[in-house]
């Protein structure tokens, strides 16, 4: 059984650099990081549908209450954790993934660690930015949005999986 300390520190501290800093930090009009779906990322592979669901729509739910976005990260979070278990599966070469314990990590899949949470990261990307926009006629805006907030987004995960890549590996 893992540690869920590890877990929950690790969410917490996701949380409060997503609420307090990125969420009031202006880096640019084409940049705004969401690091909080490394939550849904790094949730331990034998977690339930229902529990993933149920993480997401609380972490989703409080983003949302703190960026004032009314539903819009819950909108974004509840298909990426749906999909969560099809995505590690097929991206991480899990035949049984019923079978499967543990928090994916860099260590345990290697390079395919890194195409998973791409993946998961531009999952999010692809729902939530659309529906902020709700316009097609800045597409050109709303692509590079798309890709520098994916692209900045993916980077401070990687950075947040590092810092706290001990707690998270460990094991009961």
């Amino acid at each position: 059984m893992m540690r869920w300390q590890g877990l929950i520190l690790f969410s917490f501290v996701v949380l409060l650099v997503q609420i307090v800093l990125l969420n009031n930090l202006a880096l640019s009009p084409y940049v705004a990081p969401m690091v909080y779906i490394a939550i849904i990322a790094m949730m331990p592979i034998e977690t339930s549908q229902w529990k993933m669901l149920g993480v997401a729509l609380l972490v989703g739910g409080l983003i949302d209450l703190t960026m004032g976005t009314a539903g819009l990260n819950v909108l974004a979070t509840l298909p990426v954790a749906y999909f969560r278990r099809f995505i590690l599966g097929l991206l991480c070469g899990l035949s049984s993934i019923s079978n499967e314990e543990g928090i994916p990590t860099i260590k345990r899949f290697g390079s395919r660690f890194h195409r998973y949470l791409i993946v998961v990261v531009l999952l999010h990307s692809l729902i939530f930015y659309p529906f902020e926009w709700l316009s097609l006629s800045g597409i050109g805006f709303l692509v590079l949005r798309k890709l520098s907030s994916t692209l900045i987004s993916l980077v401070m995960i990687y950075l947040l999986i590092i810092i706290f890549s001990k707690q998270l590996s460990r094991r009961q």
